[in-house]
């Protein structure tokens, strides 16, 4: 009797072993099902917002225009920063304007303009097809510099002549608009042409 009663006590204890091996493993299944419907959950809620960022982030305007100086209405530097911003859309290079009324910390415009150019980061850092235009009009100081991939197509030679011939004239009559708007132009068009695409 005794026998079996302690044969009935070690049935009844694997049982109870067996049922909480059973409830372990079914808490396990339920905690990992729980944690597997969070991450889903967070991706599914995740989705829409990382949609709505994106969206949000391509309609910003971009600011190519830097008026330093404030020598350019509001309508001018619309209207130049749609230039930059539509030329970006249509080559991926990045045309950044700043104007200013010093070089400080530096004493030239040549340094001014290669410290500015890389603190603001123009360009595709793979291509390097940057341009900046810089202008000073208390200092009589203009100036187009480039990144490696650009000075390919837009050389120093041709920078210079865009400056001499179509900016500098307007400048000289204090049409600062119209200067960086023809010097503008006709680097936006150089390097829109097919054969002049930065790679």
């Amino acid at each position: 009797m005794n026998a079996c009663n302690e044969s009935i006590t070690v049935l009844n204890e694997c049982r109870s072993v067996q049922l909480n091996f059973h409830c372990n493993k079914l808490l396990c299944t339920t905690i990992i099902n729980f944690k597997a419907m969070k991450k889903l959950l967070f991706i599914f809620f995740s989705i829409p917002v990382l949609f709505f960022l994106i969206s949000w982030y391509a309609v910003q305007p971009k600011n190519f225009v830097i008026d330093q100086s404030n020598i350019l209405d509001s309508t001018q530097r619309k209207k130049l920063n749609d230039l930059y911003v539509n030329h970006e859309k249509l080559t991926t290079n990045q045309v950044v304007l700043l104007t200013t009324d010093s070089f400080y910390p530096d004493s030239t415009i040549e340094e001014y303009s290669t410290h500015q150019f890389n603190a603001i980061g123009i360009g595709r850092k793979d291509i390097n097809n940057g341009v900046l235009i810089i202008f000073s009009a208390h200092m009589k100081k203009v100036r187009i510099t480039t990144g490696y991939g650009t000075e390919k197509v837009l050389t120093n030679a041709i920078a210079q002549s865009i400056i001499d011939s179509l900016m500098i004239p307007q400048f000289k009559q204090q049409k600062y608009f119209e200067g960086l708007w023809n010097g503008s132009i006709a680097i936006t068009k150089l390097l829109e042409k097919p054969e002049n695409k930065i790679r």
